[in-house]
């Protein structure tokens, strides 16, 4: 049914709301400072219609980081259209260090504290490993694989390395995941 306020489903326009003003606080605040509480306050309701329409912490980080992907991916997918294989690993793990580095959201996570802090909730997010696989070109299933990769990445965003060795450390990941698909 169509909700004659918003135009749609009252709930889905709460959650999207309540997702991109979370993704806003992060963007300024930090993810060390993002809480539901914080969240509430901006988005002037109650932790309870938070919690009933988007979910606690850690579900409404997993949908800033998803929201937040979409346009990271679209940018690695133009870059990397058309390549294959170990080509399109290369290119797609390159990019994706430079499109990370450029998101304000995404940037939040990759502040060293909150990097570390971070990473295992990266690690065992579906949406980052299903994005991973698909984007180097790997089976999906691949967890071990799909969560070298992202750890390799998460090594080069929190240690930058001149352009020249950046290249080099993108050539070795695609190595060891080549490897890893031709000894399985």
């Amino acid at each position: 049914m169509t909700d004659w306020l918003v135009g749609g489903d009252r709930g889905d326009a709460a959650r999207r709301k309540l997702v991109s003003q979370a993704a806003a606080l992060i963007a300024t605040r930090g993810l060390d400072a993002f809480s539901v509480d914080e969240l509430a306050l901006r988005a002037h309701c109650s932790r309870a219609t938070i919690y009933r329409h988007a979910g606690g912490r850690t579900a409404l980080i997993e949908a800033v980081l998803a929201t937040t992907a979409a346009p990271v991916l679209e940018a690695i997918h133009a870059e990397a259209a058309g390549a294959v294989g170990e080509e399109r690993a290369r290119v797609a793990i390159t990019e994706a260090v430079r499109a990370l580095r450029a998101d304000r959201v995404i940037r939040q996570f990759l502040r060293p504290a909150n990097l570390i802090a971070s990473t295992p909730t990266v690690l065992a997010s579906p949406t980052v490993l299903a994005v991973a696989a698909e984007l180097i070109g790997i089976d999906p299933d691949d967890a071990v694989a799909a969560r070298f990769a992202i750890r390799s990445v998460l090594t080069m965003l929190l240690w930058p390395a001149a352009p020249e060795e950046e290249a080099e450390l993108v050539d070795s990941i695609v190595a060891g995941v080549s490897h890893r698909r031709a000894s399985d």
